[in-house]
């Protein structure tokens, strides 16, 4: 008898294209289940929590694959699905309940980072102002939020720009919080769980054209999602940009090994960082259950490793069983 996995996603409230690409990595979901021969059913978790929990169980899946980034439209509540697929006792993919609310939280995830002497930017809340230097320059991000939303070339400030100092100190410190800007390279590096733990695939070098000479070089939002601006043509990925077998490129090999373990990530997830002119690592934040879109960089990274979909999704199913 077919084993069966249940697509659970979040409902999609707006037609923004960050909203959107839930349907996508949905669509991609359910075409490799169906090739690796289960049968698939495809649900939503919306506003009657209750009622499609007790929806979810009385359809005796074997898995849920979860796909939730969101609930009531929030990204802060991304670990409602896990928390609630643990009370009715049924096993999903990817990040565990506890791993997927400590990484959601930046502020929370780099504590812990600190704690344990992973490298991440100094970061400070909104009333903590008087605590930066003058000499450096910060950028102000959501705490919680995913996918760049909140990010623009505004949120790069230095202390001597009072009028933006003036907004950010009215910002509620539970929901934004202030990290220093490291100039310098940025890399996304994703991770698919294996049979000996996590395999990090191929680092990808955010690239940025002559839009950004005189700009802040950052992945805001715009840059991710809104194909008909510039910081949209003016940015990509890039892959074999480190050497194979670099000191640099082991190097981040070794930090992301690091933050898999800490955190007890599962099934796939991805860590942004940044590096300095030194080569000094910073941890920008972990990804848990980050987009598998067609078009998402963690889909590229596994096509760039030789892998397809469906290995994609059998690894991330087995780690769940």
């Amino acid at each position: 008898m077919k084993k069966t996995i249940l697509i659970l996603h979040n409902e999609v409230l707006r037609k923004d294209p960050d909203e959107m690409d839930v349907i996508a990595q949905r669509d991609l979901v359910r075409e490799s289940c169906e090739k690796l021969g289960y049968r698939v059913l495809c649900r939503t978790l919306g506003k009657d929590l209750a009622g499609d929990m007790e929806r979810i169980r009385t359809e005796s899946a074997d898995l849920v694959f979860n796909l939730c980034e969101t609930a009531f439209g929030k990204g802060e509540l991304i670990y409602f699905a896990p928390a609630l697929l643990n009370t009715i006792r049924i096993p999903y993919t990817g990040v565990p309940l506890e791993a997927l609310f400590l990484t959601s939280s930046k502020v929370l995830a780099k504590r812990i980072m600190r704690r344990q002497g992973l490298p991440t930017a100094d970061f400070f809340t909104p009333l903590e102002i008087r605590k930066l230097d003058p000499e450096k320059t910060y950028i102000v991000k959501p705490v919680w939020e995913e996918a760049s939303l909140g990010i623009a070339e505004d949120s790069i400030f230095r202390c001597s720009e009072t009028q933006k100092i003036r907004k950010i100190k009215r910002l509620p410190e539970k929901h934004f919080f202030i990290e220093e800007y490291i100039e310098g390279r940025e890399f996304n590096i994703s991770m698919l769980a294996g049979t000996a733990g996590a395999e990090i695939l191929p680092p990808a070098e955010m690239l940025f054209g002559p839009y950004f000479d005189d700009k802040p070089r950052i992945l805001g939002y715009k840059a991710k999602w809104d194909e008909n601006s510039p910081e949209y043509r003016q940015s990509r990925r890039a892959f074999g940009t480190l050497g194979s077998g670099s000191k640099l490129e082991q190097a981040l090999r070794k930090v992301c090994s690091e933050c898999w373990e800490l955190f007890g990530l599962r099934g796939y997830a991805r860590v942004d960082v940044r590096i300095d002119k030194d080569e000094r690592i910073y941890i920008l934040e972990i990804n848990g259950n980050p987009c598998i879109a067609p078009d998402s960089g963690f889909v590229a990274a596994l096509y760039e490793a030789g892998y397809n979909n469906e290995t994609m999704i059998k690894r991330i199913i087995e780690d769940a069983e």
